[in-house]
């Protein structure tokens, strides 16, 4: 069976969409439809059926995804079992971290560990929806949440702090909330529905329901752009916005959010020199910057 149309059909049975599927494969809808199209013609079988959300299995598809994660389970063991054979930290790394940690949080300390491991080749992985390390999409995960996945190990690193910001521009003249209730006369920015942190999101919207929503982001680097602009008040990670002297923090001491930081990789891969590199290389970063990505 073909590995490549196997790898899609797991997507899209996770996923429930071909949408969704071809957003985490990096590739297109029709790319998605045509290889499950493929695949049932291959085995014989409808494996998919329409639903009223979206797409569900049908009996032979649970089948068959039971024995295509086994397939991909056979094949990191395959692959673990040859890498192990060379203790010298060497080939590629999937990082999957969030598109802000990583731009404003772990380039800047990048340099000096790509130099001192230049047979290590990183790949960071920063799409909204979260990677699996189990279909390896990612070799280790660095997320504000715990794992998701069964059969993960790693631990917590360090605790991401989230606060409310508004310009020095749209905030001279008028009081910033110390309340709830005092949200009234406030514009905010607030999550698009495909925002990656759901939890953040509604979080975000329980404090501010009284308030003027004028604008929804899916990505925090639109989020701070509106927000700098002086278009109203967004909930911001506190180690970005803390670094830009145009914007003043709402209630620090009353309206925070404060999320667990994972780091976490595949039993299977956590040992292998390369891995453990990038492991503990991302965890003493977060232990060394603990107080700045609390807030």
């Amino acid at each position: 069976m073909d590995w490549d149309l196997c790898k899609t059909f797991v997507a899209v049975a996770d996923t429930g969409s071909f949408t969704a599927a071809a957003r985490r494969l990096h590739t297109s809808h029709p790319t998605v439809s045509r290889k499950i199209a493929a695949l049932e013609a291959q085995l014989g079988t409808r494996l998919v059926a329409r639903a009223a959300d979206g797409l569900a299995l049908t009996a032979d598809g649970r089948t068959l995804r039971e024995h295509a994660e086994a397939m991909a389970a056979a094949a990191l063991r395959a692959e673990t079992a040859v890498a192990a054979g060379g203790h010298r930290a060497r080939g590629i790394v999937k990082l999957s971290i969030g598109a802000t940690l990583a731009s404003h949080w772990l380039m800047p300390r990048l340099p000096t560990f790509l130099r001192a491991h230049d047979h290590i080749q990183l790949e960071i992985i920063t799409h909204p929806f979260p990677a699996s390390v189990r279909r390896r999409e990612a070799d280790v995960v660095l997320r504000p949440v715990d794992s998701g996945e069964e059969n993960l190990v790693g631990r917590k690193i360090g605790r991401l702090g989230t606060g409310f910001y508004a310009s020095r521009d749209y905030a001279a003249g008028r009081s910033l909330p110390e309340r709830r209730g005092d949200w009234k006369e406030h514009s905010v920015i607030g999550f698009a529905d495909q925002a990656s942190n759901v939890q953040l999101a509604r979080w975000s919207d329980v404090v501010t329901q009284q308030a003027r929503v004028v604008m929804r982001c899916s990505s925090q680097g639109d989020m701070l752009a509106a927000v700098r602009a002086g278009i109203g008040i967004s909930a911001l990670s506190c180690f970005v916005a803390e670094t830009y002297s145009d914007l003043v923090r709402v209630a620090p001491q009353k309206l925070a959010s404060i999320a667990d930081l994972w780091l976490l990789a595949h039993p299977d891969l956590v040992e292998l020199p390369a891995v453990r590199a990038v492991v503990d290389f991302v965890a003493e970063c977060a232990r060394a910057d603990r107080a700045r990505l609390r807030g």
